[in-house]
């Protein structure tokens, strides 16, 4: 059951983001016990090093306190800001909500829950110039067994579908030409479950350059995984399905 309806949003002032060279696009719900670590590791790491960036979490209507430390943070790290979104519309729609509200030259993607190394950041950044998408992929991906069956099936249907072979589509942890990720994210349906999935597919299928880096990859060191038994996993997987159909028979080329 999906939490009850969130007050107003905190939008961050976008006119301040306008002269942002990056903006790391960070969806976050129910992670009190790590969001702190999790952004004071970003704003060391990468924000506090790299002028002109800016860390936005989308709090995507957390009911466990992720909003209250979230404030907290925001009252100490400059460049963190919060969007708290109006209803919780799960992980896709949160990150879509952040490339809106992003007007830097380049944007990032990861996730809240510490399974990757902000230093690793700067692998995918040194090869700005040369790509219009550096997506990570996960060296040693350290996740349960129904993550990796669901990868690899994600894998074996993006072949069979597109005739790419794309090693690691969700990885959450992709640095975008924000005017290449515009252009793709204008194929990608507004109630996309896995955005990023798409903007993978249709980065290659277009004509954008783009690169691959392998990143590390750790257990979650706390919070609580949104996705949770097999039942759920095979609705996951039979939603990944209608979706990425729809896309490829929607979409010419």
């Amino acid at each position: 059951m999906n939490p009850p309806d969130c007050p107003s949003p905190s939008a961050p002032d976008a006119t301040a983001a306008d002269d942002t060279v990056l903006t790391i696009v960070m969806p976050a719900y129910n992670e009190k016990d790590i969001i702190a670590s999790t952004v004071r590791e970003w704003h060391a790491e990468v924000v506090a090093k790299l002028p002109g960036s800016r860390l936005l979490v989308i709090d995507d209507c957390s009911t466990d306190g992720t909003t209250e430390e979230l404030q907290q943070l925001v009252q100490t790290l400059p460049g963190v800001d919060i969007l708290r979104q109006l209803v919780n519309g799960g992980h896709g729609r949160a990150l879509l909500t952040g490339f809106r509200q992003s007007h830097s030259s380049f944007v990032f993607q990861t996730d809240s829950d510490r399974q990757h190394s902000p230093a690793d950041f700067w692998r995918l950044w040194d090869q700005r110039d040369h790509f219009d998408f550096v997506f990570g992929v996960r060296a040693h991906r350290q996740d349960g067994a129904s993550r990796r069956i669901v990868a690899t099936f994600m894998r074996v249907l993006n072949w069979l579908l597109w005739q790419v072979w794309i090693p690691d589509a969700n990885c959450p942890f992709k640095l975008m030409r924000n005017d290449a990720l515009t252009s793709v994210l204008r194929q990608v349906p507004e109630d996309s479950f896995i955005p990023m999935v798409m903007v993978s597919i249709l980065a290659r299928r277009g004509n954008f350059r783009v690169a691959e880096v392998p990143v590390q990859h750790f257990q979650r060191r706390g919070g609580t995984p949104s996705l949770k038994g097999l039942g759920r996993w095979v609705r996951v997987a039979r939603t990944c399905v209608r979706q990425l159909v729809r896309l490829r028979f929607g979409t010419t080329g």
